[in-house]
């Protein structure tokens, strides 16, 4: 009994502890744009993701708020006192749940996209904000969106839980944008940085004049193939083993979760470790160099018999740049002559053991090792295992 009332104290203060104060709110589309644009409400904390929506579900949103069709509310989290002095540029409060919609309804405003795909008001199918009539467009700005307001004191962690909550039964979180979540830091904000820079865009086959239209940058897929460079480099590949319980994603979880400890000079010195490699590669290998190849029989006579030929497959393989990124990067580390060895990388595509390492379950943890492995053999590293 003595257990039982002790117990029933403990949950009764966690309950006091953790229960969410909350304040309903509305705001007009109007002042909400105009709070977004002073920076009053920041849109994306780190625990976001990225804008994912297309134009046509974004105008079927535009849509649904001029014929006032209720739509879900915006959750925000009270930063900053709302009575205290602050700077000009400082947040007072953050979005934890209706992201997409905001963009969504502030892009348009900005006349960002055209409507699209609508069915009820087809009439503004191509149509910008600009170009909509008088009565629409105060029809848009006078419309109220529901904002549930979280009180101040909760820390980062419990605004993190509430947003896995929210999230829980829409579109299903990517890994690397549960990592962007769960793993927030200065590693973190590093690789987001990183995952922009231009020559490994060029790499990634992602157009640098519109990198939002790619789903790599979408999904946060770019941030992720960065991340896989520092934990692969500097022969970190031989620490992963998988398991029953733990995959690759652990691996990546737990470089995570290690290099966000690192202090700025040392994530300072990955940042330019990263930018050398990639520019080396695009200048030295070109910006297709991480392409799939299979081999095809080229059939030429019967007196010189068949000869094998490289057929492309793709111009990014995420298996092809875990062997040739970090087999080049090591080769450079170990100061390696590699200027003229991208013709002895394309010939690993004729090695049917490396071709496997590079397709079907990529992640096997002896295929992985492998195709790395190969690729430094090529290259002329010191200590390969094979």
């Amino acid at each position: 009994m003595e257990t039982l009332k002790y117990n029933l104290s403990i949950l009764q203060d966690k309950a006091k502890e953790r229960t969410v104060k909350t304040q309903s709110i509305e705001y007009d589309i109007e002042t909400l744009i105009k709070k977004l644009d002073r920076n009053i409400i920041k849109l994306d904390p780190e625990y976001q993701r990225r804008h994912r929506w297309d134009n046509k579900t974004s105008s079927k949103l535009i849509e649904s708020l001029i014929l006032n069709i209720p739509i879900p509310t915006v959750y925000i989290s009270q930063d900053i006192d709302v009575d205290s002095e602050t700077e000009d540029d400082e947040f007072r409060y953050s979005v934890i749940d209706g992201q997409q919609r905001l963009t969504a309804i502030k892009n348009f405003l900005k006349n960002l996209y055209p409507l699209e795909g609508l069915e009820t008001l087809s009439e503004l199918n191509g149509c910008f904000y600009k170009d909509l009539p008088p009565f629409l467009t105060r029809r848009l700005e006078e419309r109220s969106i529901k904002c549930l307001r979280i009180d101040s004191t909760l820390d980062a962690q419990v605004k993190l839980d509430i947003f896995e909550r929210l999230n829980s039964g829409s579109v299903k979180l990517e890994a690397q944008e549960l990592r962007n979540a769960v793993y927030g830091g200065r590693f973190n904000n590093l690789l987001k940085d990183l995952s922009k820079n231009i020559n490994f865009r060029k790499l990634l086959q992602i157009n640098n004049e519109t990198p939002k239209d790619n789903n790599k940058v979408k999904k946060m897929e770019d941030v992720e193939i960065t991340l896989r460079f520092f934990a692969l480099t500097n022969n970190r590949y031989a620490q992963f083993k998988k398991s029953k319980d733990r995959g690759f994603s652990n691996f990546l979880d737990d470089t995570m979760s290690e290099f966000n400890n690192l202090d700025v000079q040392a994530l300072n010195a990955l940042k330019v470790d990263f930018e050398n490699t990639m520019e080396y590669i695009v200048l030295n290998y070109g910006g297709e160099i991480f392409s799939k190849y299979k081999t095809e029989e080229d059939n030429e006579d019967e007196f010189h018999g068949a000869k094998s030929k490289l057929l492309l497959q793709s111009k990014f393989n995420i298996a092809v740049f875990d062997a040739f990124a970090i087999g080049i990067h090591d080769a450079l580390q170990e100061g390696v002559d590699i200027r003229d060895k991208k013709r002895a990388l394309l010939d690993l595509f004729f090695d049917k053991e490396f071709y496997n390492s590079v397709s079907g379950s990529y992640l096997d943890t002896n295929k992985l090792k492998y195709r790395i492995e190969a690729t430094k053999k090529v290259l002329g590293c010191r200590g390969v295992l094979l």
